[in-house]
């Protein structure tokens, strides 16, 4: 049935439509009075590198980023609500952390997780996030002119608030137009909101949850009890009596004394004949005699009828026999048995829980190492990790969020030992030589290494020895410590390219190990470890060689 109560909806488009879709559902008047209009803005999009991870309050963030968004999706999300979450996931993101309440919440929470540096895709009008977060504006939301007529509509309603911003607004349009407002009420979606929309309001409703749908159930509730309670109606309690008015009471009429008398000469026609039977008839005798769980004749004894209520069983001479004695430590034996018995079956329950959860947690572990696993061998044979890459997101993206958007970014270009070996010996002639503007630089260079004064036992300095080490690390799988070697060449500015690569390659490495630890010690569902913060990737070092190998070297 529709209520003859309006509900609006002021929020703008597209969340306008689907939220009075919702409420048409529900058999209600909607009235769609979008009172912002969200267009996007031309944004310059920040290098990355400087963020642990991307801030939304909105979805129309994502909806009107461009294709600046793109450059931003190595960056873990952190959403504001389930809508927001939902929007970014269909664009492409990785959304690490979900409030359950404002801003201010999921930004807490997103510091609990180990995010320090949060770029904030935000509209134009605003309210401050904290400290550590970069604004970026992507999208404005402007007023629409509203009419009187228009204004004058809203008297009567419920009205539905999704921001702080709509709530001021509705206040000025109101108090522009001279409407009284106590007869509206408001229905918001959040407590902040809620203080935003001020007094004055017939009432202020809170949604339980900061959703589009937990607001809608509250405008559905509200406008229902406004049509049920309103006084012009009269309300439906009006027809919940069971009071039918009746002519004027019949008058008695000379029949019913003569049915009175009747019924009073007919009851003591029955006392006479019980008195008569209670003298003459031997079955009447016993009976009264008997109590009355005894058959009366024609009654088996034991047998039950309609009103027989077992009693004592009759002896042989009609009398009842005396109830056997009742053996109370019999009973207290049999009491203790049944109690044993009901602790043994407690007790085995109780182990076969903690096996089932037990089994169930070893399983978890199982699955997540085989995971991790299996994405280190992808890293190693330099592919792509395909359907391992959601896997990663579904089992870590909660519990090491950074870990996990480092290792999957890593994995869309693989750096391997192979490739690194490679490289060097590529580039080898360049960094083992001098690096000098002019041949009295190179003579000095000459001149330096004729002879070299080292401690014994420590490794020679000499280009060709470094290189070498640098060579046998690679081998022995020791990245870090052969990229170290490199950079003290004398030609180690031409090695840009490979140092970077090295650097992706020890950076992934470190995210597989953290990886590898969380599925160790435990799944999310479990106690997790706190989060292991990962070193921030550093800018990728300009292109210096001429012929890159495989890995850009």
């Amino acid at each position: 049935m529709t209520s003859p109560h309006a509900v609006v909806v002021v929020r703008p488009e597209p969340g306008n439509a689907r939220t009075a879709a919702a409420l048409r559902a529900l058999g209600l008047d909607v009235r769609q009075v979008p009172l912002f209009a969200v267009t996007p803005v031309d944004w310059s999009v920040p290098h990355s590198a400087g963020f642990d991870g991307l801030l939304l309050t909105s979805a129309n963030a994502v909806r009107h980023g461009g294709a600046g968004l793109d450059a931003l999706k190595r960056l873990p999300v952190v959403a504001v609500g389930a809508a927001t979450a939902a929007a970014a996931t269909d664009a492409g993101f990785a959304v690490a952390v979900t409030g359950s309440g404002d801003a201010r919440d999921a930004v807490s929470e997103a510091r609990d997780r180990g995010f320090a540096r949060l770029l904030h895709l935000a509209g134009r009008d605003r309210a401050p996030t904290g400290d550590g977060i970069e604004a970026v504006t992507v999208y404005a939301s402007d007023d629409l002119p509203i009419d009187a007529t228009v204004a004058q509509s809203f008297a009567d309603t419920v009205v539905l608030l999704h921001s702080e911003r709509a709530a001021t607004r509705l206040n000025d349009m109101l108090d522009t137009a001279g409407i009284d407002r106590s007869g509206i009420e408001i229905a918001a979606i959040s407590a902040a909101v809620a203080e935003a929309a001020g007094t004055g309001w017939a009432t202020v409703s809170i949604a339980p949850q900061p959703s589009d749908p937990a607001l809608v159930a509250l405008a559905a509730a509200r406008a229902n009890i406004r049509a049920i309670d309103h006084p012009v109606r009269g309300g439906d309690k009006h027809a919940m009596s069971d009071y039918v008015p009746t002519d004027s009471p019949r008058a008695r009429g000379p029949r019913m004394g003569v049915i009175i008398a009747l019924t009073a000469l007919a009851f003591i026609a029955g006392l006479g004949l019980m008195a008569y039977a209670a003298r003459k008839l031997p079955w009447f005798d016993s009976t009264r005699s008997t109590t009355a769980g005894t058959p009366v004749a024609g009654q088996k004894a034991g047998a039950s009828s309609a009103g027989y209520i077992p009693s004592q069983p009759l002896g042989p001479d009609g009398q009842p026999q005396a109830a056997a004695p009742v053996d109370t430590a019999v009973l207290a034996t049999r009491e203790a048995t049944l109690a044993g018995q009901l602790t043994a079956l407690e007790a085995r329950t109780a182990a076969i829980t903690t096996d089932a959860a037990a089994a169930g947690a070893q399983a978890t572990r199982a699955e997540g190492l085989l995971v991790a696993f299996a994405a280190r061998r992808a890293l190693d044979r330099g592919v792509g990790l395909g359907y391992l890459e959601e896997q990663l997101r579904l089992r870590f993206g909660q519990a090491q969020p950074r870990a996990t958007m480092l290792l999957i970014q890593a994995a869309r270009q693989p750096v391997t030992l192979e490739d690194l070996r490679q490289g060097l010996d590529a580039i080898a002639p360049d960094i083992t030589s001098s690096t000098g503007e002019n041949w009295l630089d190179t003579i000095q260079h000459q001149i330096d290494t004729l002879i070299v004064l080292r401690k014994a036992g420590t490794p020679s300095p000499m280009p060709a020895d470094r290189l070498a080490r640098a060579r046998r690390l690679l081998s022995a799988g020791q990245v870090e410590a052969a990229r170290a070697e490199v950079a003290r060449l004398p030609g180690a500015s031409q090695a840009g390219n490979w140092m970077d690569a090295a650097r992706r390659y020890v950076v992934a490495r470190q995210a597989l190990d953290v990886i590898e630890n969380t599925a160790l010690i435990g799944q999310p569902g479990q106690p997790q470890p706190a989060p292991v913060v990962m070193p921030t990737p550093e800018p990728a070092a300009p292109a210096i060689e001429a012929t890159p190998d495989a890995t850009g070297v």
